[in-house]
């Protein structure tokens, strides 16, 4: 389970954002120290020589001469020839510390830990965050999803609205097309856009989400395990509506972050840090907090971060320059895989020095529109490889990415609210559209086979 953390507070922005709240801590890894570094001991440059004085003694006369001296001289001889032959034949002496080894040997054995450590060296990143730590070899699957809007606002049809079905149904009704997938990775990410609150600090906007603190259940039956709370409906019942959402997910053991305040969530003893961003409120701000969230994730040691943005235009399938160079600079910041919302709609996605970014993800479950003019979504799906606790990024790691085309509900006539897998000719569609609005990227597009596998997943096309 995660940890949030708040350095500061929140920096004045629009009325949507109000005076940021106070930071909250939960997670079972809450206080979990990792610690790192590694000594390579190398051989002496130098050997030691030595050798013994000797002095000619006189002979006694009138004494039988001894023949011993030759016995020794013989026996001499044999160890000096012994020791020759073991020399070159089994690489030294075996009674010779390191420091005594011929000086070629010990370059050899020094050779060999260089190359060790190039070969490791080889399988991470050089800008890999996190510290070395030796025998922390693992890997783990991350899933991230798009907008959920778990709640309703005051002037929609009490007939087909978020609570009517909620009342209907079940907490688990949700999320249970999807499940099975969320359920099988480590860790899943969401954008919860809307309010847990019974606050009626209305603000004056077109749209006002909320719901009652017991809809953070939903999250928890679904297998998400962590949202950002940085968007644009954060604040849609004021302060104490934000407030209260920050609470009442804490309360459900549900990860929450966005703004300056990040979180930590421990897999396999890896620490993933968790931060959210609203590019609503400008460029400029967003890129300062931006790389300062990093910042304050890697002074925690965290060995992989990752970002949730909420930027773009409403409906648009290809991102501004603004998300672009956001992203870039995230990146640049040390951000190792990057996740946007807001448009509602599907965006493509980039490869950047070695690292992932979904412009959007659509709406997942959503609660905004029983009649979106866009039913299409995904999972994002990446396998995360750990070399000495540092992420590795070669060729093998690189095609660890899959997507699941998805439809916001199970119903093709109105959404009611179940996100569900596609298979077949409707999911390759997905796969193609979302292939599409790549290739219309500036910067390097990752492109899907749009054959799933029998998972229903498509994998990246190499």
């Amino acid at each position: 389970m995660g940890q949030n953390n708040r350095r500061s507070g929140y920096p004045q922005g629009s009325s949507q954002q109000g005076n940021r709240g106070a930071r909250g801590a939960n997670g079972k890894h809450a206080g979990y120290q990792l610690y790192g570094g590694d000594a390579h001991g190398l051989y002496n440059s130098g050997y030691s020589t030595g050798g013994r004085r000797s002095n000619r003694s006189t002979m006694i006369y009138g004494k039988q001469r001894k023949t011993w001296p030759k016995v020794v001289l013989t026996l001499a001889v044999v160890l000096i020839i012994v020791a020759c032959v073991w020399q070159f034949a089994c690489g030294g002496l075996p009674f010779l510390s390191a420091s005594e080894q011929p000086q070629d040997q010990q370059q050899e054995a020094t050779q060999e830990q260089q190359d060790d450590q190039a070969s490791v060296q080889d399988l991470t990143r050089s800008d890999a965050n996190g510290t070395y730590q030796a025998g922390l070899d693992t890997s783990f699957t991350i899933t991230a999803i798009g907008d959920c809007t778990l709640g309703t606002d005051s002037d929609f049809d009490a007939s087909t609205n978020f609570v009517t079905k909620y009342n209907d149904t079940s907490e688990g009704y949700f999320f249970q097309n999807v499940a099975p997938v969320l359920s099988a990775d480590d860790l899943t990410i969401g954008n919860f856009e809307g309010t847990l609150t019974e606050s009626n600090d209305i603000q004056q906007k077109a749209f006002n989400f909320k719901a009652p603190a017991s809809y953070a259940g939903i999250l928890k039956a679904g297998s998400v395990e962590a949202v950002n709370v940085a968007n644009n409906h954060s604040f849609d019942y004021g302060q104490q509506g934000f407030d209260d959402t920050k609470k009442n997910l804490t309360a459900a053991n549900i990860t929450n972050f966005g703004y300056d305040r990040t979180a930590t969530y421990e897999v396999n003893g890896i620490k993933v840090g968790l931060f959210g961003i609203c590019q609503l409120d400008g460029t400029d701000k967003a890129t300062t907090l931006t790389q300062s969230d990093i910042k304050s994730l890697q002074d925690e040691g965290c060995q992989l971060i990752i970002g949730m943005f909420h930027w773009g235009i409403e409906g648009e399938n290809v991102p501004e320059s603004e998300q672009v160079s956001l992203a870039h600079a995230a990146i640049d910041a040390g951000c190792d895989l990057v996740i946007g919302g807001h448009p509602h709609v599907l965006q493509g996605v980039e490869y950047y020095k070695n690292r992932y970014i979904c412009y959007s993800m659509g709406n997942f479950c959503f609660g905004g529109n029983t009649h979106p003019a866009d039913f299409d979504t995904m999972m994002y799906q990446q396998t995360f490889t750990f070399k000495d606790g540092q992420l590795v990024m070669d060729d093998a790691t690189k095609a660890q990415v899959d997507i699941i085309p998805c439809s916001v509900s199970s119903s093709s006539s109105i959404n009611n609210y179940q996100p569900t897998p596609l298979t077949g000719e409707r999911g390759s569609a997905v796969v193609s559209k979302l292939n599409g609005f790549s290739k219309k990227l500036s910067g390097t597009p990752v492109s899907f086979d749009t054959e799933l596998d029998s998972g229903g997943r498509a994998t990246v096309a190499k």
